[in-house]
């Protein structure tokens, strides 16, 4: 169907979804009311509220404290998991200003986790294999697995509603595309920042504007704030904290499904507070190996070089030393 985007948005809608996590998944007009709610949201904004959703709030306090222990940690305490220690498979932490998510250091630090493998499972493939943490911490390993596993089935859920939103059967995107999403998980710290400006006097964010690179974004945040969305008039609109809610936005693969009549919104961070921020975004993305046919008639691509060589941009010291064969520039 033709999608027509309404006017500029200034404000981010929340939507229920509790009564599709009810036993036995909710009643068609449920769902009805849901994604129609959710495709309102992917036209017009790009990003929505969702509340109601059954994953334990303990879950992800224990997430944000643990996170916070660890980021906490003295830096040669944190350096010991480097990502340069894993490789072509992106995991483990970076330091404060060591992403350059728009061309320029955020900052921030992170720790960076995705689906847990062994280097024979991995099969030589970039952004898979076995997660880093410290030994020391087991604890954390085993909270980031279970979160990853409950929002996977969250991200399920919302792509059910964004199928029927496009009058597709519920499952068309599963069916295609997801079955066994690509899973890369964040932990981002943004410190409090003084000045605000880079060394040139350039103004820097804890994140530069960007668009997410796969289907959806999962993120939860806690109560410091920060995020910001770009509204269709090119104006900002602030994206705050909301107890016991997640925030989602689609991103470039959905956009390209769809032809562009849902939309991959640009967003960026900063914090302009006297606290620390931590933020925890799961990227719920197609599989790897998903061959992205655009409906435009563009080349088709592999979804797995895509996000590779998106993330390479990111960290260009890491993709010299891994040898990655992208080009500055290009639609990688």
């Amino acid at each position: 169907p033709v999608l027509e985007m309404t006017s500029s948005f200034d404000r981010i809608p929340l939507i229920d979804l509790s009564p599709l996590s009810q036993p036995g998944g909710g009643t068609k007009e449920d769902w009805e009311r849901v994604s129609e709610a959710v495709g309102s949201a992917c036209r017009d904004v790009g990003f929505f509220y969702v509340k109601g959703y059954e994953m334990k709030q303990t879950l992800v306090e224990e997430l944000f404290q643990r996170g916070m222990a660890f980021f906490n940690r003295p830096e040669e305490e944190k350096t010991k998991i480097a990502m340069k220690e894993g490789g072509k498979a992106i995991r483990g932490y970076f330091p404060l200003h060591g992403e350059l998510t728009s061309g320029k250091p955020d900052h921030k630090q992170g720790l960076y986790f995705g689906t847990e493998m062994t280097e024979e499972e991995a099969r030589g493939r970039p952004m898979h294999g076995p997660n880093l943490t410290p030994t020391d911490m087991p604890e954390l390993k085993t909270t980031v697995m279970e979160y990853m596993r409950q929002a996977t089935e969250l991200g399920h859920l919302i792509m059910k509603a964004v199928a029927l939103s496009l009058d597709l059967p519920s499952d068309h995107f599963r069916k295609l595309y997801t079955d066994v999403p690509f899973t890369p998980f964040r932990l981002f710290h943004y410190p409090k920042d003084s000045t605000g400006l880079h060394d040139d006097g350039a103004i820097r964010w804890g994140v530069g504007k960007h668009t997410d690179y796969g289907v959806l974004t999962i993120l939860a945040q806690d109560n410091v704030g920060g995020l910001q969305v770009q509204n269709r008039d090119g104006l900002w609109v602030e994206a705050p904290p909301i107890p016991d809610t997640f925030i989602v936005n689609i991103g470039d693969m959905l956009e390209i499904w769809t032809d562009g009549a849902y939309k991959a919104t640009p967003h960026r961070v900063k914090n302009t507070t006297e606290k620390d921020r931590m933020s925890i975004p799961f990227f719920f993305d197609p599989a790897f190996e998903c061959l992205v046919v655009p409906p435009s008639g563009a080349e088709p691509f592999l979804y797995g070089d895509y996000i590779y060589n998106k993330v390479c941009h990111c960290f260009p010291q890491l993709a010299e030393q891994n040898g990655a064969p992208f080009v500055p520039g290009s639609l990688y």
